[in-house]
């Protein structure tokens, strides 16, 4: 099952604090909701463990995420692949920023996502709505965030470390 979602935000915060906020994994993975860990390869690649739920079925996805086309401080894309037992999903997520005033910052956020196995089948009817729902909720916790002098997002702290490479 395919499916497209877009948002914006409007950030009362700098352009090039928005950028910082949207490069720090640790911050990102602390706005998205059922976040267990993430793990850091480098600055652009990290694995993240998660549950989503859709209906009455819920899985621990495994996903690999990768940072490309950072086009500092307006564009960043991210590609997601990873799988659950039965189901599989990949997506690609991208930012704009945009300056819209001194200390303003809009970002404009797409998600495309093509899921397959059990919580696609189960769940079709259900999917597209939850993960539009999850989304907004990420972004909208991310832009909340980012304001000077806010709260830290209110989701549950995923645990987040850095591996170090093995050497060749």
């Amino acid at each position: 099952m395919r499916f497209e979602v877009t948002g914006a935000e409007e950030i009362a915060a700098p352009i090039a604090q928005v950028w910082t906020r949207l490069l720090d994994h640790e911050y990102v993975a602390s706005c998205a909701p059922n976040v267990e860990s993430v793990e850091a390869a480098d600055e652009t690649h990290f694995t993240v463990v998660t549950a989503l739920g859709v209906g009455s079925i819920r899985l621990r996805f495994t996903l690999r995420v990768a940072l490309e086309d950072l086009a500092a401080p307006t564009f960043a894309r991210m590609r997601v692949s990873g799988d659950a037992p039965g189901s599989a999903a990949r997506a690609e997520a991208s930012a704009t920023l945009t300056e819209t005033a001194p200390g303003a910052t809009q970002l404009d956020w797409v998600l495309a996502a093509d899921v397959h196995g059990t919580i696609a089948g189960v769940g079709a009817r259900l999917l597209k709505g939850t993960a539009r729902k999850l989304t907004a909720r990420f972004w909208k916790a991310f832009a909340d965030g980012v304001v000077p002098g806010a709260a830290p997002p209110k989701g549950k702290r995923a645990k987040a470390r850095t591996r170090a490479r093995k050497p060749a």
